[in-house]
């Protein structure tokens, strides 16, 4: 579990901008606050499950914290819950992605699941995945917002200046609309990834694809808990999805839930 006392004012924080769109919400921050802390004393109590239950709760109330799911996902790992460990864990990493503890941890769960997620061959395009990956909304909007400011103001420098310095600021210049080219490249792409493409991850022992949405279709293939889908359409109960193999089929909704 991870004892971070930064996460308690950023966890009342949640719930008080919850609380502006939700006035009838089940918890006041004092009382989430409360339900939190003694989370964590049942976590040092090793009553998994318990714990489990009150994130749950936390979360279910519409707080959205790293360190919350984060805190989730060890519980939900301990009380014998790999799928929900992972989705959890896959929930802290969508609000912050370069977060190395989450990172190991979720390593660490995709080792120990029935379905190995297939190596990248390609270990340059791996690396810029990763890299790609642990940039979220926030930063690549920071980032560009920050380089386009900067390039304005030293091309407005250049213009007051001479020799090698209006070289100088002028190659600086460019430097920053390239960064800025290639930050808003990448928060827009987030932004219609996000928009877009709709994770899940499977949370029973074994979930079972078919031709089409319905039992009497042909059967496929059959996926182990813990392991992540994208969902391409859904049809009354069932989900169309996709492995990253490339592999699809048809899923009842109940086998999985978003990420």
């Amino acid at each position: 579990m991870r004892k971070n006392f930064l996460l308690m004012p950023i966890l009342i924080f949640s719930i008080i901008v919850f609380n502006i769109h939700n006035i009838y919400a089940a918890y006041s921050e004092i009382e989430a606050a409360d339900l939190y802390n003694r989370a964590g004393t049942l976590y040092q109590n090793s009553k998994f499950g318990e714990t489990l239950g009150i994130y749950e709760e936390l979360i279910e109330n519409g707080i959205t914290n790293p360190d919350l799911y984060y805190n989730a996902s060890n519980a939900a790992y301990r009380s014998g819950s790999p799928g929900k460990a992972i989705l959890y864990l896959e929930r802290s990493l969508k609000l912050a992605p370069s977060d190395p503890d989450a990172i190991s941890n979720l390593t660490y769960l995709n080792l120990l699941k029935k379905d190995k997620e297939p190596l990248d061959g390609n270990i340059v395009m791996a690396f810029f995945l990763r890299l790609y990956n642990s940039i979220d909304i926030n930063s690549a909007a920071l980032w560009s917002g920050m380089s386009f400011a900067l390039a304005m103001l030293l091309a407005t420098g250049a213009l007051f200046l001479k020799n090698w310095k209006r070289t100088t600021l002028i190659g600086i210049s460019l430097f920053c609309v390239l960064a800025f080219i290639i930050s808003t490249g990448l928060f827009t792409h987030k932004i219609h990834k996000n928009n877009t493409v709709v994770e899940a991850i499977i949370m029973i022992d074994e979930a079972e694809a078919y031709s089409g949405p319905g039992k009497e279709n042909t059967h496929i293939f059959t996926i182990n808990e813990g392991t992540k889908v994208v969902i391409d359409r859904g049809q009354n109960s069932w989900n169309l999805i996709r492995l990253k193999s490339g592999a699809g089929g048809w899923v009842h909704s109940d086998c999985m839930e978003k990420i």
